[in-house]
């Protein structure tokens, strides 16, 4: 009856605390893809006065991917006076096909809107979310948004 409760809680501690720390395995993480966009850029057609717009994404995890169906959301907002972003004139998500896989610090382009379907003068942000549906088991989901302002006059755009 003598036993001091104190003594006992610290010794069943320090017990538990030596064997979570060396006895319990853990686990490694899993190596996945990760995708980012780089950049978004155009890209002429084969009708004049006609671009498409793609982005660049690239591979940074530590694994190649399996999963080739890939999906990006878009959201272009006019900016008022070319500073801020005051009406959406255009949100979709594109999916496309890729072949293969993408290895790691390997990039791919991923086309997601013609410049015909945009207005001809303004300024715009584009903002793109890279895997918005979760479809492709990467290991970071915080770092697949980017964005990028234009300007167009009469079919003339210059990223800003």
């Amino acid at each position: 009856m003598g036993e001091n409760p104190l003594k006992r809680s610290l010794l069943v501690g320090i017990i538990f605390l030596f064997l979570s720390t060396t006895c319990i395995p853990v686990l490694a993480s899993e190596e996945r893809p990760d995708f980012v966009i780089e950049d978004i850029f155009l890209w002429p057609s084969n009708q004049p006065q006609e671009y498409h717009f793609e982005c660049l994404v690239r591979n940074i995890g530590n694994a190649s991917n399996y999963w080739n169906d890939f999906e990006v959301y878009v959201r272009i907002k006019w900016m008022l006076f070319g500073k801020i972003p005051l009406l959406t004139i255009n949100s979709h998500t594109d999916s496309a096909y890729v072949s293969g896989q993408i290895e790691p610090n390997e990039t791919i382009k991923f086309w997601f809107i013609a410049c015909e379907a945009l207005p001809k003068f303004g300024s715009y942000r584009f903002s793109l979310i890279f895997n918005p549906n979760l479809k492709v088991f990467e290991s970071d989901y915080s770092n697949n948004r980017y964005s990028e302002d234009w300007k167009v006059f009469l079919w003339d755009w210059k990223e800003i």
